[in-house]
């Protein structure tokens, strides 16, 4: 099997997903993403970080599944199970060593490595499921393909060798097999984005253009995740390698923070306890909604979202529903929809808005020859927020974003093996070094 064929995995904060490769031509070397979530009637290029094990610890589901299978089961049952979600947020700030332990929404705990190397072996499973079924049905095993992990840009060393040691217990890499390699997330973007042509970007108030691969340019990406923001100074040096000048994350910059506002301006629609009790009865239809929200707050304008018929019922059983939206500003009901005004939506984004745009400035003030803004990441899906950065930076800055800034990371990292600074790993060295 060739040298090119790669699976890159980029286990997110918020989303996972992957890319494969198995075209030994240069020419087809554009990588092939796996699409999620057609079973809740969705097409998303990653599935939710969440993973569900059975009361004997034995894992169960991952993604979408699991979290669907997870809101279905009801008090004893889901007291007996063991679901961890956004699970990397946890570990921040840590030191990750094999004992770590990390809390089941059961309030029971597991160990970190075990949840981690389980969350692989899953994402590892599916991806040469997926391979042999687009390959006629060769069966393909893990040590065909060189395996790409994509880590923070903050990730430190002890981070890393947690994570070589979750991909041995996932299988990812055997005895006598070591193609694992990690890819710095900004610089998987970075691979991705240097390959684009000028109309692969969104333009927005500027002339269209394609990233500046002189050496000597200086840019920042500002990847927008749904867990972490997180901002790195790329300098491009001779060859087109890439040097990186600086780094910074913003760790409290949540992407689901606009969901949770979006939520709680649901409960505050649905007041005298009415979503409290929806979210009680229904949390799939919660969760559906909260899907069907992501989607939509990539619009500046206002957004519509119909009603479930059970949050309807429910609004009816207190008064008549239109009675509800007499006493918030920025919602009105139309018949069967909620309408939220393009107003009220841009608040869910305040305080993100303000963190990226704070954080964006204080590098910049450090470093003044940077030509231009990358940005990546779910977050920069939204209209809103790309216009808050062109607004505050467009004058001083030629600013990027690439089509699908959500796909950027996994699609760069397929492709990292073939470029500069590439981190291998090297089972033997590990096994010397436990």
């Amino acid at each position: 099997m060739g040298e090119s064929f790669v699976i890159a995995v980029d286990f997110g904060t918020a989303y996972s997903g992957y890319t494969f490769n198995t075209s030994t031509r240069e020419k087809e070397n554009d990588p092939i993403l796996k699409r999620w979530g057609a079973g809740e009637g969705l097409d998303t290029p990653k599935t939710p970080t969440c993973i569900l094990f059975n009361e004997k610890r034995e894992f169960l589901k991952f993604g979408y599944e699991a979290k669907k299978a997870y809101l279905k089961m009801r008090g004893e049952e889901a007291k007996k199970h063991y679901f961890f979600e956004g699970f990397k947020m946890d570990l921040y700030n840590k030191d990750f060593n094999k004992d770590l332990k990390i809390k089941a929404k059961n309030g029971e705990e597991m160990t970190a490595l075990k949840v981690f190397s389980e969350s692989l072996r899953f994402l590892k499973d599916d991806a040469l499921k997926t391979i042999s079924a687009n390959n006629a049905g060769s069966p393909f095993t893990a040590s065909n393909f060189t395996w790409v992990l994509t880590v923070p840009a903050i990730c430190d060393e002890s981070a890393k060798r947690f994570m070589k040691e979750a991909a041995i217990q996932a299988e990812i890499i055997t005895e006598g097999y070591n193609k694992l390699i990690f890819a710095l997330e900004p610089e998987a973007a970075s691979v991705w984005c240097k390959k684009l042509p000028a109309d692969g970007f969104i333009t927005q108030n500027h002339i269209a253009k394609s990233l500046d691969q002189t050496p000597g340019t200086q840019y920042l990406i500002v990847d927008c995740g749904g867990g972490t923001i997180d901002i790195t100074v790329h300098k491009v040096v001779e060859g087109g390698a890439l040097e990186e000048l600086q780094k910074a994350s913003g760790n409290d910059l949540r992407g689901r923070t606009v969901d949770r506002k979006f939520k709680k301006f649901l409960r505050e629609i649905f007041s005298d306890g009415v979503w409290d009790e929806y979210e009680l009865k229904y949390p799939n239809e919660v969760q559906r909604m909260m899907y069907e929200f992501t989607r939509l707050k990539q619009v500046d304008e206002n957004v519509e979202i119909q009603c479930p018929d059970s949050l309807g019922e429910l609004a009816e059983q207190k008064k008549d529903i239109e009675k509800f939206f007499e006493s918030v500003e920025g919602a009105l009901w139309d018949e069967g929809y909620i309408v939220i005004s393009r107003e009220k939506l841009k608040t869910f984004f305040d305080k993100i808005l303000q963190g990226i745009s704070q954080s964006i400035r204080e590098i910049l003030n450090k470093n003044l020859n940077i030509d231009f803004i990358l940005t990546v990441g779910g977050l920069a899906e939204s209209q809103i927020v790309r216009e808050l950065i062109n607004e505050e930076f467009s004058e001083e800055y030629k600013i990027l974003c690439p089509a699908r800034p959500q796909e950027a990371i996994l699609r760069g990292a397929v492709l990292y093996p073939c470029g500069e600074n590439v981190e291998r790993f090297d089972e033997s060295k590990h096994k010397q070094e436990k």
